[in-house]
């Protein structure tokens, strides 16, 4: 028996220009970045999350969660997370390195690590197609789900943070 072809994304639908809008509303980058580094946020998983929510007015069951998670992982794993920590590793490198390259090398792998998560959005939003309209968690609770902490305490301030994230969602989806 043949294997299934993997599905055709679209890297630029509507999933991706949520994304750009959602990420770009005020405090955002900074509210998701912080819940990432502090608590284990996988942000692309809770923007695929707070665009069912917001866009398709879907709500996700836990074991939808779990499951958006274990289907997204390989890729985040693989792709993702080696092209951040790089990234990361490049923006203060040893001193012997050649700065101005090691900088060109450290800014192409940011584009190569936005990629990864475009893709990894448009995996979300080939997910979401095949889902059945289950009754699912209020949106707070389903991004609580996504959290992590590799410190073992959340941010006193998590609930507040994701309030955040929920408001500039909803007013992402609604293009104002």
């Amino acid at each position: 028996m043949q294997e299934a072809a993997p599905p055709q994304l679209d890297l630029d639908g509507e999933i991706w220009r949520f994304a750009l809008e959602f990420y770009g509303a005020s405090g955002v980058s900074e509210t998701c970045l912080r819940m990432q580094d502090e608590a284990g946020l996988d942000v692309v998983a809770a923007i695929v999350i707070l665009y069912a929510e917001a866009k398709l007015h879907r709500r996700l069951t836990a074991g939808q969660v779990q499951q958006l998670q274990s289907d997204m992982k390989s890729w985040r794993d693989e792709t993702v997370l080696p092209l951040r920590d790089l990234r990361r590793r490049l923006k203060a490198p040893p001193s012997s390195f050649p700065a101005a390259e090691t900088e060109g090398l450290r800014n192409l792998i940011k584009k190569a690590e936005l990629r990864s998560e475009q893709i990894q959005l448009a995996m979300g939003e080939h997910w979401l197609a095949t889902l059945p309209a289950l009754e699912g968690l209020a949106v707070e609770a389903a991004l609580g789900l996504l959290l992590n902490p590799s410190s073992g305490t959340l941010p006193d301030d998590a609930t507040t943070l994701i309030e955040h994230l929920v408001k500039a969602a909803t007013k992402a989806a609604s293009g104002s």
